[in-house]
């Protein structure tokens, strides 16, 4: 099989406390149904044991920063299948952040996730820059929510509350001293947009970034706000190329969703009479007969789930955009024709 260069789908998402199995399991799902490989996760509320309970069928990998008490906690998920080798943690005692070191697909890099103070603590920012000076030998993907808007005047709904603030400098430091570029921002220069809604002021703000080192930027194909659902945060999300992967086929396991789809029922005992009567030569021959209807069957099952998951996709891409699109009317700061 020739190797290929592929995509990673990054997501920073602060979920606003998952101690309920209910939230838990539309969080994991909305993740897996748009292919996410690595999620950075802020504002947990989770211990380390309750962490676990977030590997599941698709996750393989869970790092964690427990919460203190009930309040931040930050981890990182790690879907099953990638390239990801974890060599040095470094976290602080509060739960606001975790750094891995290590090599994804095989280059050594600096991957975090970070949950920044709601109010100025100038010990706490001085001590995460100074950790964040010593790796940066190592290219850098930190995201998070920062609690700041990087921009007062494109960042934040509310003209009249617009100020820069302590969080803000801190953004600006990173770039300027790390070379850490706001992804978002780099691909949308002069848009707004936005990653929560605060309800008690009635006012926008983006305050989710993800931040990468500038020789990473080359290989980001996309970066995209998601529409504010299940937590009171947007995801940012973005596409990495990455090295080479080498393609392989697996062992096939029939969708179990389709043992209850009467339209799949229908549409393969149509295939199935195609099959016999296009081959009812073949019948003396029981062995060759059902080897090839298996083989025939599997296919005409892919290429149904494909169809099926390419419709739903697309009705989902087009709810969001609307969905995106209400919010940048509601703040008051979008482009009509976004």
């Amino acid at each position: 099989m020739v190797d290929i260069g592929y995509n990673l789908n990054i997501v920073t998402w602060n979920v606003g406390g998952i101690h309920s199995p209910v939230k838990r399991k539309k969080i994991l799902q909305a993740l897996h149904r748009k292919r996410i490989d690595i999620v950075l996760l802020q504002e947990t509320h989770l211990d380390t044991a309750e962490h676990l309970k977030l590997r599941t069928w698709w996750v393989d990998r869970v790092y964690d920063n427990p919460a203190l008490g009930r309040k931040a906690g930050v981890a990182v998920l790690v879907r099953k299948g990638v390239d990801f080798r974890v060599e040095r943690q470094y976290q602080d005692r509060q739960g606001r952040y975790l750094l891995l070191q290590g090599t994804l697909a095989g280059k050594k890099l600096v991957l975090g996730t970070y949950y920044g103070p709601n109010v100025q603590d100038v010990a706490f920012s001085r001590q995460f820059r100074k950790l964040l000076l010593s790796l940066a030998q190592f290219p850098i993907i930190l995201g998070g929510d920062f609690n700041a808007v990087a921009d007062p005047e494109l960042d934040w709904s509310d003209i009249g509350r617009r100020r820069w603030g302590a969080g803000g400098r801190t953004i600006a430091y990173y770039a300027d001293v790390l070379g850490l570029l706001d992804l978002w921002r780099a691909l949308h220069p002069g848009e707004r947009d936005y990653t929560h809604l605060s309800r008690a002021h009635d006012t926008w703000s983006r305050l989710d970034y993800i931040l990468a080192s500038e020789s990473l930027f080359p290989s980001v194909r996309d970066v995209q706000i998601a529409p504010v659902a299940i937590s009171d945060h947007a995801w940012v999300e973005f596409r990495l190329q990455v090295g080479y992967q080498t393609g392989a086929t697996g062992l096939w396991r029939f969708p179990r969703d389709l043992y209850e789809d009467r339209a799949y029922s229908a549409y393969i005992q149509t295939q199935w009479k195609h099959y016999q009567f296009d081959n009812r030569a073949h019948q003396h021959n029981a062995v060759l007969y059902w080897e090839t209807a298996k083989a025939v069957l599997r296919g005409h099952t892919i290429a149904y789930v494909a169809q099926v998951r390419k419709s739903r996709d697309a009705q989902l891409l087009h709810l969001e955009r609307q969905l995106c699109h209400l919010r940048r009317r509601m703040a008051g700061g979008g482009r009509s024709g976004a």
